[in-house]
């Protein structure tokens, strides 16, 4: 197809040779005055969008790409200057601060009748500059063409200060963005029947001869239609475009924010589908490491969690601003394989993971948060002062805590948080604010300050009582962590337990569950904090067979001697253990071991040494945490 750039710049011609070797040049000569748009990016769209459509009117067998950039401060835009002196204006309205520069691309091609646009978003600080300075650069006079005045070429070593973002963006054409379009418009359609489904990452299979088609947001049964580049590769990457007709197990998603929310990713999937995958998930990770054996591994069917919405026992939320408008959320999700950039928050209303108390939450706090005239803060420039809020709900107990995280940039207005909160919710437990001044997008309690109630509320599991503080491992579905402490305790009484070690114990929920079963019990974990809330957690139920010790696993386990332990008990992080952790624990030689794990690839990996090590399988348990999403916590028993 011949390839046509509306435009005469030579910034972007140069760029575009860089991945087309041949095109045509053929400027647009539009008026851009013509173009009445006051949102900045709407703007850049309609404008590139105009270009495109004029040239390719003469031209309509060819694809047209045109591009226009904007330079924006203050909410305003300053376009191409027309005489030296609107230039130096815009130069000085520049000079010392921070402004964003926004290319809008669109593809036309007109016999078609198809259209693919997308936009690149850069911030440039520029230094405080002398008038002699600008006076300078207008000399040169190149700058009559140029969006702000200014080529980011000829100033970068004068006059900025720091660019975040895509370059070739504010140069005038962004290539990552170009090269996706163009991929996009050489794609193929077609329609195809979904016959698998891969976890964790939630593709969707189809084959078609001797092929086979990753689409995300598919499920078996679906018949589908997708987008998708050709490749000679066996497994190509596609694009659902549309669900022509859905499979059986498709469902409607109770959640109105489901689909654009990271928050989960397979509402739309009936329950009884999620865990039959699951269970394929975890038969296709024991294969790649028990080929042989795999299908004769006792593997129970998943047992379900007792609750399917509202299961989260701690939940972060992430404060977005648009439009002078200030709410709560979650990050956009992303699509396998697509591009990480900063994700935005998509406003919610409601969760259905975390909590219905939501429903209020949300629209309560983000009012206090706009009220306060304090700005969110901004993961590009560091700058802001809103950051999450964080729940924490006793499931059991119905005691609830609200975590404020913000950065230590400002003060809270703590009086007008408390008493609106505490109106809305009278049974409000705990009320923290959390300064958080890490530039990653996490949750650090750096500085804790206690604005209401307890500093800790309360779950129990299986009878017993346990503190949670904002900083408390805790599992995230406490009705599903029961069962699974209960198969625990019931392993450990089948197998007359006499002294049971615990590693990577936490807060110590599954060593004191075991007391009962156990004539002692010791958990290690390397958290200060986890070993002072164990402790706590003891003398709250007042229990004196089970004591804790503040170590990392590798530095414990040399200290035991062979015959100490007649059960080992592992809950490792997603991370699984370590090669020194995995031989430490063979060399003990502890016949009963029951390990527990949130990741089945790792599970199966730990597993494969272990068995070489000597143990056997004796059956595995998969329970599910997480409904909704891609994750499954699994029970494996072993013996010597």
């Amino acid at each position: 197809m011949k390839v046509i750039l509306a435009s005469k710049s030579p910034r972007r011609i140069k760029l575009l040779k860089k991945i087309i070797k041949s095109f045509s040049v053929v400027p647009s000569g539009l008026d851009e005055n013509q173009i009445r748009e006051k949102d900045p990016l709407t703007f850049a769209l309609k404008a590139a969008e105009a270009k495109a459509r004029v040239v390719a009117e003469s031209n309509p067998e060819a694809l047209v790409i045109a591009a226009d950039t904007v330079v924006i401060i203050d909410g305003q835009v300053l376009g191409k200057p027309r005489h030296r002196e609107e230039a130096q204006a815009m130069l000085q309205s520049l000079s010392g601060r921070t402004h964003q520069v926004i290319t809008a691309v669109v593809l036309y091609h007109k016999q078609s009748e198809r259209q693919l646009s997308g936009y690149e978003s850069s911030r440039v600080t520029f230094k405080l500059f002398r008038p002699e300075e600008i006076e300078i650069y207008l000399d040169r006079n190149t700058y009559r063409d140029k969006a702000g005045a200014y080529a980011i070429q000829e100033v970068r070593s004068t006059f900025v200060e720091k660019l975040e973002g895509d370059y070739q963006n504010v140069v005038g054409l962004p290539l990552r963005l170009l090269r996706r379009l163009i991929n996009r418009f050489q794609e193929q359609t077609t329609q195809l029947p979904i016959s698998g489904f891969r976890l964790p990452a939630g593709l969707g299979l189809a084959q078609s001869q001797d092929r086979t088609f990753e689409v995300p947001g598919a499920y078996p049964g679906d018949l589908v239609e997708i987008s998708y580049l050709p490749s000679a590769k066996p497994t190509i990457k596609a694009r659902l475009l549309a669900v022509v007709q859905p499979g059986p197990a498709r469902q409607q998603a109770p959640c109105p924010h489901f689909g654009p929310c990271g928050g989960c990713a397979f509402q739309d999937l009936s329950y009884a589908e999620q865990l039959r995958q699951k269970q394929n998930y975890l038969l296709e990770v024991l294969q790649s490491y028990f080929p042989l054996s795999y299908r004769y591994l006792e593997i129970d069917q998943p047992l379900p969690s007792p609750a399917q919405y509202f299961y989260r026992n701690k939940m972060e939320f992430s404060f977005g601003q648009a439009d002078g408008r200030v709410y709560l959320g979650q990050r956009e999700k992303t699509r396998p394989g697509g591009r990480r950039p900063r994700k935005k928050v998509v406003p919610l209303e409601i969760c259905h993971l975390s909590t219905p108390l939501t429903a209020k939450l949300f629209p309560l706090i983000s009012r206090l948060a706009q009220e306060s005239g304090l700005p969110v803060f901004d993961l590009e420039t560091k700058t802001g002062f809103y950051r999450h809020l964080v729940i924490r709900e006793g499931k059991r107990t119905g005691q609830l805590m609200l975590l404020l995280v913000t950065t230590s940039q400002a003060e809270l207005p703590r009086a007008a948080f408390r008493e609106e909160i505490l109106r809305a919710v009278p049974g409000l437990t705990s009320l923290w604010w959390v300064e958080n001044d890490r530039l990653a997008d996490v949750v650090a309690l750096e500085k804790s300050h206690l604005l209401y109630g307890q500093e800790a509320i309360e779950e129990q599991l299986l009878g017993y009582r346990f503190k949670i503080y904002p900083g408390s491992f805790f599992q995230t579905n406490p009705l599903a962590a029961e069962l699974v402490y209960a198969r625990i305790q019931a392993e450990a009484r089948r197998l007359r337990t006499q002294s049971a070690l615990g590693l990577y114990c936490g807060s110590g929920a599954i060593e004191i569950c075991l007391s009962k079963a156990a004539t002692e019990v010791v958990g290690v974990d390397w958290d200060p904090a986890n070993i002072r809330t164990a402790s706590e957690n003891l003398a709250l139920n007042g229990i004196g067979n089970v004591r804790f010790l503040e170590s990392s696993v590798e530095a414990a386990l040399p200290e035991i001697s062979l015959g100490t332990y007649d059960l080992l008990l592992i809950d490792p992080p997603r991370a699984g253990l370590s090669p020194r952790s995995l031989k430490q624990i063979v060399g003990l030689k502890i016949p009963g071991l029951i390990y527990v794990s949130c990741n089945p690839a790792t599970l199966a990996r730990d597993l494969k040494a272990l068995v070489d090590s000597g143990y056997k399988i004796s059956r595995l348990t998969p329970v599910d945490f997480f409904p909704h999403t891609g994750h499954l916590e699994v029970i494996a028993y072993l013996n010597l």
